[in-house]
């Protein structure tokens, strides 16, 4: 799962929801000082990708993206936050710009007294809009870009993300259908360590 996917399943808490998304680039290392409900974000994060990694349809969808790929996760992963954006409607009551307008909003009020790292990862998220950038397949070839602006040359010499956009034009319809057969099983999964009232916005 992406960044979008991961605040979307969290409880409806924002130290939650950011706790949930800064585990991959803080190295799912808390601050010192951190609240307990940032920990807890944490922790679903960790819920999420373990349930994620292991689960029959996503490892014949990375299969189906190409038999060995050292980027095929990461690019699976963000596609899936396009499919999250583009059917929405099927996991949330709430509209989708409503939810991350408040998202955003919490979220700089929240990090004004976080370390310095970690308010600015969030703080780049919310003014470049980049949660709301996987809503089309351009922003998809966008996401892919920046990937590999991040690579080594050793790393790249290995795999691309962008070497993926032929390919996933191509496997579209299996790896959508894939996707909405996975993601409410994931949702019921991660639902059963969390208050019924704390997610309410979602459907299940």
């Amino acid at each position: 799962m992406n960044w979008l996917a991961h605040v979307f399943l969290s409880k409806n808490d924002i130290e939650h929801q950011l706790g949930n998304l800064l585990t991959d680039p803080l190295k799912a290392r808390a601050w010192d000082d951190a609240s307990e409900r940032i920990i807890q974000g944490m922790d679903t994060h960790k819920r999420i990708d373990m349930y994620t990694d292991s689960h029959p349809i996503v490892l014949r969808s990375k299969a189906h993206l190409v038999k060995r790929g050292h980027l095929k996760g990461v690019v699976l992963d963000i596609l899936y936050d396009y499919y999250l954006s583009k059917h929405w409607k099927n996991f949330s009551d709430v509209k989708r710009v409503d939810f991350l307008e408040t998202f955003h909003t919490e979220a700089l009020k929240t990090i004004i007294d976080y370390p310095s790292k970690p308010r600015v990862i969030i703080e780049r998220v919310v003014k470049t809009g980049q949660l709301s950038s996987y809503h089309s397949m351009n922003g998809v070839e966008a996401a892919l870009g920046r990937i590999d602006k991040r690579l080594s040359v050793r790393a790249k010499s290995k795999d691309t993300a962008i070497r993926y956009l032929p390919i996933i034009i191509k496997e579209n319809a299996y790896l959508e259908e894939a996707f909405l057969d996975f993601f409410p099983e994931l949702m019921i999964e991660i639902a059963k360590n969390l208050p019924k009232d704390s997610i309410k916005h979602w459907k299940i």
